[in-house]
C-alpha cells in the first residue's frame, strides 16, 4: 500500500487522471445501486473539454496548449 508521501509525489496530469478515474468508479457504483447506466471515461473527457472551453485561462497561463 502506497503512503501519503509516495502518492502526492505523483502530480500533474497523472494525478488528475487518477482522481477522475477514482471519482468515476465511485459515481458508477452509486449509479449501479440506483439502476442507472454507467458513465464512461469518454463521457467524463467530453464533459471536461466542454467546461474547459468555457473557462477563462488564468493570467499565468501562456499560449501553450493545455
Amino acid at each position: 500500500m502506497a503512503g501519503r508521501d509516495d502518492t502526492y509525489r505523483k502530480f500533474g496530469p497523472i494525478l488528475l487522471e487518477a482522481l477522475c478515474l477514482v471519482l468515476l468508479n465511485h459515481i458508477n457504483q452509486l449509479r449501479n445501486e440506483q439502476g442507472m447506466p454507467e458513465i464512461t471515461e469518454q463521457d467524463i473527457i467530453d464533459e471536461l473539454n466542454n467546461h474547459l472551453a468555457e473557462l477563462e485561462q488564468y493570467d499565468w497561463m501562456t499560449d501553450e496548449p493545455f
